[in-house]
């Protein structure tokens, strides 16, 4: 299932990042992606000098089996997605360690503006304090411990989008892109679809190269 849903970025773009989409904020919301203080002896993965510890991974494996549970019931391979979640693990300290490399940096202001944004912490289609915290306080999360989680999503999105920024389709890639769906009625549609599989491709690329001049060293057996 695993497979399914990369090939689904290059076959399907719009319905892969409706998935993709809500797997993610399922993540955020149950703090699939927060990191603990823990002994490099215990660790999970090390990057560098950050380490993915025991609790990080079993949560984030948690979460993200519930969500293959509801999608796919128990056809998927839970070993995959073992070695999946880890894998995600690894590539945010790598995009983090970028974007520091890169100076970039989350302000305050930025980082309003994204909470205004998310729908679970507004009232009437305007963000309400009490619902931040009402839902903060539901999940057993301190503002403090979202908001620095959502700094460093903000920051591995910025370096991302640095990644990709140079990404564009060629004259060729845009006549194959038309005539793939030669009778769609919106061929910019197509075209878009072309385009941001095409970065998606490229952010793996960017992500695999990052690895490779990281140390990184993952305890499978741990899984």
């Amino acid at each position: 299932m695993i497979k399914i849903l990369r090939r689904g970025a290059i076959e399907n773009p719009w319905f892969y990042k409706v998935i993709m989409g809500g797997i993610a904020v399922a993540f955020a919301v149950s703090m699939g992606w927060w990191g603990f203080d823990n002994p490099q002896g215990n660790a999970i993965a090390r990057v560098n000098d950050e380490t993915v510890s025991p609790e990080e991974y079993q949560r984030a494996y948690r979460n993200a089996s519930d969500i293959y549970r509801q999608l796919f019931k128990e056809k998927y391979d839970d070993q995959a997605l073992r070695k999946q979640v880890v894998e995600e693990l690894v590539q945010k300290q790598l995009w983090l360690m970028e974007a520091k490399r890169l100076h970039l940096r989350v302000t305050d202001a930025d980082l309003k503006e994204s909470l205004s944004k998310i729908g679970s912490f507004q009232k009437d289609g305007v963000f309400s304090a009490a619902q931040y915290h009402r839902v903060l306080r539901n999940n057993r999360v301190t503002p403090q411990a979202f908001e620095r989680q959502q700094r460093e999503q903000m920051l591995i999105e910025k370096a991302r989008n640095i990644a990709e920024d140079g990404v564009a389709l060629n004259a060729t890639e845009i006549e194959d892109a038309k005539k793939k769906s030669p009778d769609n009625p919106d061929p910019d549609r197509a075209i878009a679809d072309a385009l941001y599989a095409k970065k998606q491709r490229a952010l793996a690329a960017y992500g695999a190269a990052l690895k490779m001049q990281a140390d990184v060293q993952i305890r499978e057996e741990r899984l």
